[in-house]
């Protein structure tokens, strides 16, 4: 996944401050996810559970990141040209359909408020990184849409300059 982020952020990054905002939030949430995940160079032994505070930084995180998506870039698409109106018409419903499966995670994990709830983190973030696979997937289709418009954009503002 970062290197997907990584293509991402080298095609569409400096395209705009939005787009580049969201690139670098899905970053922090995707290192946080693998620090939770215990898939960085960590010092905490191999076994062990992440403390409940990260847990619920990471939840925090998630909720902003999904708050961001829906409601600056979603809807600034939605509302800044025809073609992302009928983009995120089409798209909307499988990136709803994420969001929900990301609350039941934030849900189950946000109040935990001792260790023995953390018992099925391991398993829950296993599914956690598909669901944000597809969402970064869809999210991918509406940031070229958006890149897209931001350039058509441009050159018509710098002919009609011309």
């Amino acid at each position: 996944m970062l290197k997907q982020l990584a293509q991402a952020e080298e095609k569409w990054g400096g395209a705009s401050r939005l787009i580049d905002r969201w690139l670098q939030t899905r970053r922090e949430l995707l290192i946080q996810y693998f620090q939770l995940a215990g898939l960085s160079r960590g010092t905490a032994p191999e076994n062990s559970l992440p403390g409940l505070q990260q847990v619920h930084q990471f939840c925090d995180h998630l909720v902003d990141y999904i708050s961001e998506s829906h409601f600056r870039v979603i809807n600034q698409i939605m509302h800044s040209f025809a073609e992302g109106e009928h983009i995120t018409d089409r798209l909307l419903p499988e990136v709803i359909e994420t969001t929900d499966k990301l609350l039941d995670f934030i849900d189950k994990y946000s109040s935990a408020e001792n260790d023995d709830m953390l018992l099925a983190l391991d398993e829950d973030l296993a599914e956690l990184v598909n669901v944000l696979e597809t969402r970064f997937e869809l999210e991918d289709r509406l940031l070229q849409v958006l890149y897209t418009y931001r350039i058509q954009r441009n050159e018509s503002q710098q002919a009609v300059a011309n």
